[in-house]
């Protein structure tokens, strides 16, 4: 009978251990996602199609993740939150992969003017 007793004791003590515990509401990470999402915002994600789809998804995976929460599904939540986060900083390399691409190409125009200025032009005679 003790056995028995030990055995239900202990299968109750991992039962209230793995269920009844419930994972904390991850604030912190909703705030580091909604901080990405206003950093892709900022440099211009909306104006550059990738972007701007990355950004939406960003966007639609944080209201996710906080009705899950507002579910007490804390622990998918997180891994949302995750998706989101990464939404958001794939935005924010394609906003900047754009901007550099446009810089670049006024930089190389600039150098072929500047070049074809720099050629000795031959004179008909």
């Amino acid at each position: 009978m003790r056995f028995l007793s030990g055995c239900l004791a202990a299968a109750t003590t991992c039962l209230i251990i793995g269920c009844g515990a419930a994972a904390p509401v991850p604030a912190e990470q909703v705030t580091q996602t909604e901080a990405a999402i206003r950093a892709a915002s900022e440099v211009g994600a909306p104006s550059i199609p990738k972007a701007a789809l990355h950004l939406k998804m960003a966007n639609d995976q944080l209201q996710t993740a906080k009705g899950l929460m507002n579910e007490g599904s804390n622990d998918e939540a997180r891994l949302v939150l995750d998706r989101a986060r990464v939404d958001a900083e794939l935005a924010i390399a394609l906003a900047k992969e754009a901007t550099l691409r446009t810089q670049a190409a006024e930089a190389l125009a600039k150098v072929t003017k500047l070049r074809a200025e720099a050629t000795p032009r031959s004179t008909a005679k």
